[in-house]
């Protein structure tokens, strides 16, 4: 049966046009038996691949579901030192002349050169899937559940499940894994690269501290791929690297199956890749890796799956420029930072945070008091330029990744990728952060209404008592109109920062609704006024409605069955301007008078307790 797996793959060479038939003669695992000797390919340095030899343990059945593991030694002198290295994945192996399948898998702090072998028949499955979403239109995304209050904030789920799901498979422990893919990242600090490991750890990807940029060798490197050569995959190029490393095992016609194992396990993607040249082998007791360098950009990696990658050298993967901009630099230091980050629903936000983290950190990596401000533009196809400013305050630095990754361009980014209406694409991100050293930010300590029983239309004064950093108490008096129309009502009055003040938004019907309740936040430096009253609203499509009696409230919300509204207290905001960041909050009741004092309307008389 394997066998017969095996020659039907190798036939499907044939099917797909532009591609050319394989070659190579292959062996199955039921053909491999123990004590067999042979050989594989990789690159030790430089960029021609080299044999180093191999010796078969046995076949491990069903390893992955319907994928044996064929176990080897690899009794090379580097192999015998430096044991599993990441950066091999994707080595060819050869039995008897034929192409057994790739050194894919390694024990976790294994003592002894001993690898994995990811049978051939399995990857070559992969080389002719056909494209269903690059190369067509892409499926319309399922709708998310609408957050009942504040912005859109997608994504999170998609993350946590995509983490778990990557840490099963990758969990440490007593078994093979897949040898790690090093992810080799310069001109990054290292608290920033810790970022980026900690996001793409449970990926499969190993961060490393170990690239730069493009060497004037670049322009005289390969031009195609070959079986056994180096390969890069590019996540992020230009004045901040991130570049993938692995190996290509076999090359047929446009296409290359590469690594043995998934690189991301994204399914169908589009990546930038390029040929490669191999600096150096890295001896470590914790994991040795490839220290390599992408040179010619070549083809775009089009499948990550089970057994293989698979890059096909007419495609082009696209990227988005991201333009940085930093002001209140001290004298001399960078200001202007560009790169291109690769255009992957999972991975664009966090390595546009990584950029922006690393330029920040090189210019200004102060841990001390910062306020800072942000202008973002995010340009997306159909919809324009979207424009959000961002005012913030960070004990830690500007360029502390907790304080940037609450920029709203991010949340514009999420919004793009995982609207429920329409796809649309991010054509490039541009932010301008403005810092200064200080702590301009004052806490709510206190706040005292002037009158708690006030005549309808009449304002509510506050006493707010705030107290700034190294500065004395200080009191403002705020006024804060309201409309007669609350006649009779009980009002609750929350003060508290403007940026988080959480507004009650229609219910998106367009993914440009959306992009306009992530651009409508208030300043950070503005004081929200909340008045919560007793009435109830209703969010609908295109409407937020407010002070509904119950009976209409009921028929609204009822009035449709495929788009029920959300109800929500009836909470209109007044923002007042405060020309610094306020923290903490305060909460006040009122009464207003049905009537003026002095007026010929009866008040009702107060229920008794």
């Amino acid at each position: 049966m394997l066998k017969k797996r095996a020659a039907l793959a190798s036939l499907l060479l044939f099917a797909s046009a532009g591609f050319t038939p394989a070659s190579q003669a292959t062996i199955a695992p039921s053909e491999v038996r123990p004590g067999m000797r042979g050989y594989g390919l990789t690159v030790f340095r430089g960029t021609e691949p080299e044999r180093f030899d191999v010796e078969v343990i046995d076949v491990l059945q069903n390893f992955r579901p319907d994928q044996d593991l064929v176990l080897i030694k690899t009794p090379h002198p580097l192999l015998e030192h430096a044991g599993s290295v990441a950066g091999m994945s994707g080595s060819p192996i050869y039995l008897d002349g034929k192409l057994l399948g790739a050194y894919a898998y390694g024990w976790a702090f294994g003592k002894d050169p001993i690898a994995g072998v990811t049978p051939i028949a399995n990857m070559l499955r992969e080389l002719d899937r056909p494209l269903l979403h690059m190369l067509q239109p892409l499926p319309a995304p399922q709708p998310k559940p609408v957050q009942p209050l504040g912005r859109y904030t997608g994504g999170e789920s998609r993350d946590a499940f995509y983490g778990l799901s990557r840490a099963l498979r990758r969990s440490p422990g007593a078994q093979f894994q897949a040898a790690a893919t090093p992810l080799l990242v310069g001109g990054m600090a290292p608290s920033v690269a810790g970022l980026l490991r900690d996001k793409l750890a449970p990926l499969g990807l190993e961060v490393l501290e170990a690239a730069g940029g493009s060497s004037a060798k670049a322009k005289d490197g390969p031009k195609q791929y070959v079986d056994g050569g180096s390969i890069a995959v590019s996540l992020i190029r230009g004045d901040v690297q991130a570049t993938a490393v692995g190996t290509v095992t076999h090359v047929a016609g446009r296409r290359a199956i590469a690594f043995g194992h998934p690189m991301l396990e994204l399914g169908e993607l589009a990546l930038p890749t390029a040929t490669s040249r191999v600096l150096h082998i890295l001896a470590s007791e914790r994991s040795s890796f490839k220290i390599a360098e992408a040179l010619v950009p070549l083809g775009a990696l089009i499948h990550d799956r089970q057994s293989a990658v698979v890059i096909d050298n007419e495609q082009q993967a696209r990227t988005i420029p991201v333009e940085i901009t930093l002001r209140g630099l001290p004298e001399g230091q960078r200001s202007h930072w560009q790169v291109e980050v690769a255009d992957q629903r999972t991975l664009t936000g966090s390595l546009v945070l990584t950029a922006l983290a690393s330029a920040v950190g090189a210019s200004v990596n102060d841990i001390t008091d910062t306020m800072f401000s942000a202008d973002s533009v995010v340009t997306l196809r159909g919809h324009g330029a979207r424009h959000v400013h961002d005012e913030g305050f960070s004990p830690a630095g500007a360029g502390h990744p907790v304080a940037l990754s609450r920029l709203r361009a991010f949340e514009l980014l999420e919004a793009a990728y995982d609207n429920p209406f329409e796809r649309t694409q991010i054509e490039r991100i541009s932010i301008t952060l403005s810092m200064r050293f200080g702590h301009d930010v004052s806490e709510i300590v206190g706040a005292q209404l002037a009158k708690d029983e006030l005549d309808p239309g009449e304002p509510a004064r506050v006493v707010l008592t705030l107290r700034a950093f190294e500065g004395p108490l200080e009191q403002r008096v705020l006024e804060i109109p309201l409309p007669a129309s609350y006649a009779g009502e009980h009002l609750e009055l929350e003060l508290g920062n403007a940026e988080r003040a959480k507004l009650p938004q229609p219910l998106p019907r367009t993914l440009d609704d959306m992009l306009r309740a992530i651009e409508s936040g208030y300043a950070a430096s503005s004081l929200a006024v909340g008045i919560e009253r007793k009435g109830r609203g209703l969010r609908i499509a295109g409407h937020v409605l407010r002070d509904l009696p119950g009976s209409a409230l009921d028929a609204l919300d009822t009035l449709h069955d495929t788009t029920r509204g959300i109800t929500f207290l009836s909470e209109p905001y007044i923002t007042l301007p405060m020309g610094r960041i306020v923290v903490g909050s305060a909460k006040l009741g009122l009464d207003v008078r049905v009537a003026a004092r002095g007026s010929s309307v009866r008040q009702p008389e107060k229920e008794k307790k």
